[in-house]
């Protein structure tokens, strides 16, 4: 599907934020017509990944760092919601499970899987709250946040202290401590639009 290969593209940093997407190079590319390419861009523009604009083509959207602390500010509220929603209703079989989630994503968190294994750990987090729009919202925002963390390489840089963070953020949840978890949590994101916006201050320098 010409949509999840640009999507994985723009996801891994290959393409770059504000890189151009032409249809008619994408057409030759893929060796289709330009309806099928349009068909995809409008796809990963409805995922705002990209920014179609009449007459100017489509681009992988370029966040300003105004924006990327919205995004970030945005994400704190959500997830530590959605994370003391779910600390009131964990079963110890979810407990287990996220468990089993954390674990597989620091194996991932050495490959090119790093962003998927790192959803799929909050994603299990947040389940159980029971909360699929919410779910749904917070995915949109890490999604346009995934595409500058690639193309600024965030994650290598800090990924000893993001997978112990993913383990306090565990250990809370065993003991019980709701409040613990959702500190741990807060402070991570917090830590991570940190990084991403010291990133993106020394690429223009």
């Amino acid at each position: 599907m010409i949509a999840a290969e640009l999507r994985s593209e723009l996801m891994a940093g290959t393409l770059r934020p504000g890189a151009e997407l032409s249809q008619v190079m994408l057409a030759e590319r893929f060796g289709v017509s330009r309806i099928p390419i349009r068909d995809a861009l409008r796809i990963l523009a409805g995922e705002g990944l990209i920014e179609i604009e009449a007459n100017r083509g489509a681009r992988a959207i370029t966040l300003t760092a105004a924006e990327v602390r919205e995004i970030y500010d945005l994400r704190v509220l959500l997830e530590c919601d959605a994370l003391r929603r779910a600390a009131a209703h964990v079963a110890p079989a979810e407990l287990e499970e996220i468990e089993r989630v954390r674990r597989k994503s620091d194996l991932d968190a050495g490959t090119r899987a790093w962003a998927a294994g790192d959803w799929a750990f909050h994603r299990a987090l947040y389940q159980p709250a029971g909360r699929p729009r919410q779910l749904a919202m917070i995915e949109s925002l890490r999604r346009a946040c995934r595409l500058h963390v690639s193309a600024y390489a965030t994650m290598p840089a800090k990924k000893p202290r993001w997978l112990n963070d993913h383990r306090a953020i565990v250990e809370h949840l065993r003991k019980g401590d709701a409040q613990g978890a959702i500190q741990a949590l807060q402070a991570h994101l917090e830590a991570a639009g940190r990084h991403l916006l010291e990133r993106m201050a020394a690429a223009q320098d």
